[in-house]
């Protein structure tokens, strides 16, 4: 159900999303052929990240810090400066806060390799810029290892100097020692000095060869792979994506404005939201239009006139089944407000029900702003037609013939209408009185079907002092005339005087039914 209603105010409102889509697709065009070219070049570099670190947790920890270091140090103010100072041949007018938002430096996922895009609207320069900023990074990593300082290599290589000149010595000495007599010094203890000092330096050998293979990697551990190309297109021009990246954020936004819409606009669009709204049942789904009684009699219905009475018999046959009520029942016709429709539906109905064979009594409750008779052409304008309010005021005795008296047949053999009567100043009093539930009763035992054509529910009492004695209510909504708090009023109004309304009556737009004046 809840999809349907979302269903139903998409397609109600597609010409407000239709609207959305095209303002924002508009504006999308229009802003990739106002503004100007951007081209973006790129250069991809490899660093080499496990050099000399053994243990994969370190390693892992390290690649990322490497990697991230070598990011900042791209962006970085010194390394830009020393960019723009190195191409002389392209005039740079940005500041350099400004060239940084051109620059984006990105660690390809799961690689050793680092991207660097530069935007620019000169494609040469975005060119060469992305080019630069690679080949500096290569030379910061050369220096970071063959710097002006004593590295590694070069400590161990003084240790191995000064190791071999010890030997060196020592060798001497114990050459000496051999071609003497009676040597002066431990024979044993100088070559185990000199065995002890060649073990060292054949050690600080091994480990000069290590280091100096690392230093060598670590001096080329950045190398330029991919080398920024000139740029032939804008990387800011429209394509395909863009497009439906525009359409789909225009319908998003669109459904978003239907939606916000649709919820100022507190007015009932369809059953469907009616009935989810409300939790009670819509009886019929019925067209604005009356009834003809001419074209009925004569059999010659158009197919406006068909499709009316088509709506009406459902209708009629969904009644009964309501809550286990019989033939004989009295049904209040009431609307919320004013214009909505109650007056043709009241009609409509007891026209349809003397097809089926019932005697129908339309009794006009109204007694503020009666109409009843006037719709039926019944008598003239200024004539007022003794009725409800002259039964229930003098209290005549309820007999055929008093109702006979007040009565007035239609062209329908089985349908006759009972008017408002005269006027009273407390209509109120008169509904709410014993005397009208005695005339109800006493209908209903007669064997007719009363149709009852009341005054809307808000802003009157009449209704809700009349509705417990009948039978039950019917509502009827207008679409897109009625409004949500109106009728959920009306129903707490009824619900809260114990009425039992059997459900609502949805009159869809299109025709010229009457309405209550």
């Amino acid at each position: 159900m809840e999809l349907q209603l979302y269903l139903d105010i998409l397609k109600r409102r597609l010409f407000v999303i239709l609207i959305v889509i095209a303002v924002v697709f508009l504006i999308v065009t229009t802003a990739g052929f106002l503004l100007p070219p951007r081209y973006t070049a790129r250069a991809t570099v490899r660093v080499l990240l496990d050099v000399g670190v053994q243990d994969f947790n370190t390693r892992e920890d390290y690649s990322k810090r490497l990697l991230n270091t070598y990011s900042y140090v791209l962006r970085s103010s010194p390394t830009l400066k020393e960019a723009v100072r190195r191409l002389p041949s392209h005039e740079i007018s940005v500041s350099i806060a400004e060239l940084r938002e051109n620059v984006v430096i990105e660690v390809v996922p799961d690689t050793e390799l680092i991207s660097i895009a530069v935007e620019d609207g000169n494609p040469f320069l975005a060119r060469d810029l992305a080019n630069m900023l690679a080949l500096l990074l290569m030379e910061y990593a050369q220096n970071i290892y063959v710097g002006s300082s004593k590295s590694s290599l070069m400590i161990i290589e003084e240790q191995m100097i000064s190791v071999d000149q010890q030997i060196q010595a020592d060798r001497r000495q114990l050459s000496i020692a051999l071609s003497e007599t009676e040597p002066n010094v431990d024979i044993e203890a100088l070559e185990s000095k000199i065995a002890f000092a060649e073990d060292s330096y054949d050690r600080l050998l091994d480990r000069y060869e290590t280091t100096r293979l690392n230093e060598s990697l670590r001096a080329n551990s950045v190398a330029l792979i991919s080398p920024a190309s000139l740029p032939t297109e804008p990387s800011n021009s429209l394509g395909l994506i863009e497009i439906g990246i525009g359409l789909a954020v225009g319908a998003s936004g669109g459904i978003a404005v239907a939606l916000i819409l649709e919820n100022l606009d507190t007015r009932i669009h369809s059953a469907q939201q009616l009935e989810y709204m409300t939790n009670t049942p819509v009886l019929g789904v019925l067209p604005v239009g009356l009834l003809s009684m001419e074209a009925m009699d004569d059999g010659l219905e158009d197919a406006t006139q068909q499709a009316i009475s088509e709506a009406y018999r459902l209708l009629a046959v969904n009644l009964p089944a309501v809550k286990g009520i019989t033939a004989s029942q009295t049904i209040l016709i009431t609307s919320a407000v004013v214009g909505e429709g109650k007056s043709t539906v009241a009609i409509n109905l007891a026209h349809t029900m003397t097809e089926r064979g019932q005697y129908v009594f339309m009794v006009e409750v109204d007694l503020r702003r009666p109409t009843l008779l006037q719709k039926f052409k019944l008598g003239k304008p200024d004539y007022v037609h003794p009725g409800l309010s002259d039964v229930l005021s003098e209290r005549v005795p309820l007999s055929p013939e008093t109702i006979t008296q007040v009565s007035v047949p239609t062209r329908l053999p089985r349908l006759s209408v009972i008017g408002s009567g005269s006027k009273v100043t407390d209509p109120t009093a008169l509904l709410a009185s014993s005397e009208m539930e005695e005339l109800l009763g006493y209908l209903v035992t007669q064997g007719y079907t009363l149709v009852l054509d009341a005054p809307p529910v808000l802003s009157l009492a009449d209704v809700l002092v009349l509705a417990p004695k009948v039978d039950g209510v019917v509502l009827v909504v207008r679409q897109g005339y009625s409004k949500r708090e109106q009728v959920l009023a009306t129903l707490r109004q009824l619900q809260a005087s114990h009425t039992n309304v059997f459900g609502f009556v949805f009159m869809q737009k299109g025709g010229k039914g009457f309405i209550y004046e």
